[in-house]
């Protein structure tokens, strides 16, 4: 019968215009590893959730069709209830991690089921090894990097030891070797005790490996349900649900530390472990308005004896990097090495405690952080967090109204910025109501409309799928074709070697590879 049924299940949410699911019917038998696939908004976090009740009992909406999970009906028992069998994490951390060290994070669902001080003991220390925390029980969570809160979240869920685990995204934040070690444990987790796991995510190579079948959803429906053999073997499905193949997956590949090179090595004859990056321009089609005039010799930033720690956290030590302009320059490394530090100490959002950093030949010391966001932008993971206002063109022409621009300059600039980023004819379109890629393109194009001239791109292909993902590399790739200075952290490799033309590889000790070509 299965331990998670869904029988004829449709839901849509409150005040919206159609069902985020619809007629969905299969079983999950115990100890399965399903995964769940397909493009953004087609479905996936709302199966997720649905599992563990939070659809509909905390979200509202309409819910027809049983849904069953260990013999139970979901919408006859509570949230409480059903997380003691189906624990879920969900792919954003920071909205499940609440209190004031990493070790009370693990044991705070333990705590509330009463269990006996020794078992929240081994449960707490056997979940941070497996998430590969030991050795940061006392940490505040707030002060760890985005991986590392992915890796807690999973570890809370891990220490509750429910039939089954719910996971909607949870490799997006890891760096390879976290998601490795997170797939062998929970697979692990399987084998021995019958776990059974339901995860959606866009990771090919790792369900080609751990899954028993892939469900693929379609607009709230099952496009296809089968094996990963059959699944990838099948290209026309993947491109028609913007699921990366297995021939350009490159994720399970690992970082292996080196000697840190002094000068820089060529693309060509530099690897990744088994990886050898090259750069594959991608065709500029756009009609790209505007072009950065600048001498590529000169250094777009500095940094100069730089040292900068949290407490307990990411250090560094007289660090010193140059990156010059028009350079495309990725920083790779494992969580919790300083790559996000080092790009907001770049936009003026955290400031060096010793040393210098200079952009574009201005110590940033002698900048406010408006100053410096006239030069260096930064678009963070989630695009969301930087867009507020009620249409495209008001969120785009925002700060240039603060800048006492004429209106008929602040038009000017706004429709060259909205040209270039691809998104004439959305001008009156509220940010939000934008797939995720292009809402990061209206992050951009404020950025553009600023005048700009290095774009630093905190991991934005998280949380989206492969189309996604090409759609933002491709229009950065774009904009250094046109004279902009790229740095973007990540740790996705297929897109290190299709856009990089540097790669900066970075771990706790600092820089550790630095190739160019």
């Amino acid at each position: 019968m299965g331990i998670v049924r869904f029988e004829n299940v449709s839901f849509k949410y409150p005040r919206s215009g159609g069902y985020a699911l619809s007629n969905i019917n299969f079983s999950v038998v115990k100890g399965e590893f399903l995964a769940v696939m397909g493009e953004n908004g087609a479905g996936k976090t709302t199966f997720c959730k649905l599992i563990n009740g939070i659809i509909p009992h905390l979200s509202g909406g309409i819910l027809s069709g049983n849904i069953f999970v260990d013999g139970i009906r979901t919408d006859e028992s509570s949230v409480p209830h059903l997380a003691s069998i189906a624990g879920i994490v969900l792919d954003d951390p920071d909205a499940q991690l609440f209190t004031s060290t990493v070790y009370d994070e693990a044991a705070f669902g333990l705590e509330n089921i009463l269990l006996p001080p020794q078992e929240i003991k081994q449960r707490v220390e056997f979940a941070l090894a497996g998430a590969a925390l030991t050795g940061l029980e006392s940490r505040v969570p707030s002060t760890l990097s985005g991986g590392e809160k992915q890796r807690l979240s999973i570890a809370a869920a891990l220490a509750m030891k429910g039939k089954i685990l719910v996971l909607d995204e949870p490799l997006s934040r890891l760096d390879p070797q976290g998601a490795a070690k997170i797939m062998s444990v929970l697979h692990e987790l399987k084998l021995r005790h019958g776990l059974t796991i339901i995860m959606a995510e866009h990771n090919s190579a790792f369900f080609a490996e751990y899954a028993d079948r892939i469900c693929v959803l379609k607009n709230g429906a099952v496009a296809a349900l089968d094996t990963p053999a059959n699944i990838f073997a099948n290209n026309a499905l993947l491109e028609e649900n913007g699921i990366q193949p297995l021939c350009d997956t490159e994720s399970r590949e690992h970082f292996t530390a080196k000697p840190l090179i002094t000068s820089p090595k060529t693309l060509s004859t530099a690897h990744e472990g088994n990886i050898s990056l090259s750069y594959v321009p991608s065709n500029d089609e756009s009609g790209c308005s505007i072009v950065v005039e600048n001498d590529p010799a000169a250094e777009a930033v500095r940094f100069s004896n730089f040292c900068f720690s949290y407490s307990g956290g990411i250090s560094f030590n007289n660090f010193n990097l140059v990156i010059k302009n028009n350079e495309f320059t990725a920083i790779t490394g494992c969580n919790g090495c300083g790559k996000t530090t080092l790009l907001k100490n770049i936009a003026g959002l955290l400031r060096p405690m010793k040393g210098d950093i200079f952009i574009r030949n201005r110590n940033i010391k002698k900048l406010s952080v408006s100053e410096i966001s006239k030069e260096a932008g930064f678009v963070m993971q989630n695009p969301g967090t930087q867009l507020f206002c009620d249409s495209v063109f008001k969120e785009v022409s925002f700060a240039l109204k603060n800048m006492h621009l004429s209106k008929q300059e602040i038009k000017k600039r706004v429709n060259d910025a909205l040209e270039t980023a691809g998104l004439t004819g959305k001008e009156n379109t509220f940010p939000h109501a934008l797939c995720r890629s292009d809402r990061t393109r209206v992050v951009i194009a404020c950025l553009i409309a600023m005048g700009c001239k290095i774009m630093l791109f905190d991991e934005v292909d998280v949380g989206n799928d492969y189309k996604g993902c090409i759609n933002i590399m491709d229009m950065a790739s774009m904009l250094h074709s046109r004279g902009f200075t790229i740095v973007f952290v990540t740790h996705n490799i297929s897109l290190v070697k299709k856009y990089a033309r540097r790669v900066i590889r970075m771990d706790l000790n600092g820089i550790t590879d630095d190739f160019t070509g």
